[in-house]
């Protein structure tokens, strides 16, 4: 990865670098990264209902916490960092239909795609986009050389 990875951030491809990164970690390292990134960034308020629902998952990734970030993410119009968080979460895994229905799994990249898509969102809301793609980077990188 860092070969790549590298190249694209010194040559200033920090969107391509970002897409690249999610989609190198596993569907929930991805979205444990994005809300880090996130928070630190400031481009989602740590009390947002929708981040608090992604936390929950983080903390407990399990199905009815999966479809409760599906459900609040329906509830919203705009497409909103959070939004495309909680869309992450809801595309992590498990199926998309209700419980009571044949299941049909997300396609593989959505998930990666939303967490991406959420952190780009937000960090083009900032004064320096540049930077905090930079600082989000960073936070990508030091999670996947930690393991």
């Amino acid at each position: 990865m860092h070969g790549w990875f590298a190249q694209l951030k010194a040559a200033g491809e920090l969107v391509a670098a970002l897409e690249f990164l999610a989609h190198s970690m596993s569907r929930y390292d991805c979205i444990a990264w994005a809300a880090r990134a996130a928070i630190a960034t400031g481009t989602i308020d740590r009390a947002d209902p929708l981040l608090v629902t992604v936390l929950q998952w983080i903390d407990e990734p399990e199905d009815n916490l999966r479809r409760a970030a599906g459900a609040a993410a329906e509830a919203m119009t705009n497409d909103t960092p959070a939004r495309l968080l909680c869309l992450a979460v809801w595309f992590s895994g498990g199926s998309l239909t209700p419980e009571d229905l044949a299941p049909v799994q997300p396609p593989a990249d959505v998930c990666a795609r939303m967490a991406a898509a959420s952190l780009l969102v937000g960090a083009y809301t900032q004064r320096d986009p540049d930077e905090t793609l930079r600082a989000m980077l960073e936070l990508g990188e030091d999670m996947v050389t930690a393991q």
